[in-house]
């Protein structure tokens, strides 16, 4: 089921499965990346209840053993809407038994899009209804068309971020091996390539930046993120098809190493959130 909102300047498009956003329009004009059989069949997946790949040795907590797919199971499961007017919508996910055969943990997990002129912001809301602890990772993985403009190329295009980065990427190949290298330095532009992702996602950890444009000098078009708070960031296109879109990814977690341990609580970049507890973070969107 589809659920649409839209304002004097943006509509928007969310699936149901997922609560995923499937198109993204300032005045009529596309800017979310559709989805293809060919490259990335996604849009905008949720990253919930991790980041990531599970490990080769797997993960198991206090006895339980953990079957996570990639990313977690937040981005195939259905939502029910709980909320919904002109400019605002919200979808909830609860833990039930299907989930607890692959997580066991209790959750109720709130995705809110809001619309205000050009801006649209995505607010997660977690609560801890258990006991005990609840661990879990939580993150954005919207794809935007690039280039933005029919008339340019990828290679037009390039990543503002709001601060001079000195950051290393972390390297990966099914998992991440623990090198670094080089991405920015002292700069606050990354000028995009395919040829930047042949090894997989750029990955960072060490952002002084919180808010990240992708633009090109040859186009007015632009898309704005704002991601305060978020302790990771990716930037991804899949390797090799010469895709017409990238992610910009805000995280709170980061995918797996090799050779982590099967305990899930030492996984790097976990929420631990008190019983009762709640956890809020969002991202915005600004298109011009």
């Amino acid at each position: 089921m589809f659920t649409d909102l839209s304002n004097e300047m943006l509509s928007l498009r969310i699936y149901s499965a997922g609560a995923e956003m499937k198109s993204l329009k300032l005045k009529g004009k596309e800017y979310l990346w559709g989805g293809s059989s060919d490259s990335w069949a996604g849009s905008s997946p949720q990253l919930f209840p991790v980041v990531g790949a599970m490990p080769e040795a797997g993960w198991e907590w206090k006895g339980h053993k953990l079957n996570l797919g990639n990313h977690g199971f937040a981005r195939t499961s259905d939502f029910e809407v709980i909320k919904k007017n002109e400019q605002e919508v919200a979808f909830r996910l609860r833990d039930c038994a299907e989930t607890r055969k692959q997580y066991p943990f209790p959750f109720i997990l709130d995705i809110s899009y809001r619309l205000n002129g050009n801006t649209l912001t995505v607010d997660y809301h977690i609560e801890n209804p258990a006991e005990e602890e609840l661990l879990f990772s939580i993150g954005a993985h919207p794809g935007f068309l690039c280039p933005l403009d029919e008339k340019l190329e990828f290679s037009d295009y390039y990543l503002k971020f709001n601060q001079p980065e000195k950051v290393f990427r972390r390297l990966k190949n099914d998992f991440l091996t623990g090198e670094k290298e080089l991405a920015l330095d002292n700069q606050d532009r990354l000028d995009l390539d395919f040829s930047l992702f042949d090894r997989g996602a750029l990955i960072f950890s060490d952002l002084k930046s919180d808010s990240v444009t992708l633009g090109s000098d040859k186009s007015v078009r632009s898309v704005q993120m704002d991601f305060n708070g978020f302790p990771y960031f990716g930037i991804w296109t899949i390797a090799g098809k010469k895709a017409p879109y990238v992610c910009l990814e805000p995280w709170y977690g980061i995918d797996s190493t090799e050779g982590d341990s099967s305990d899930f609580g030492k996984k790097e970049g976990l929420v631990r959130l008190a019983a009762g507890a709640e956890f809020n973070c969002y991202y915005t969107l600004t298109l011009s």
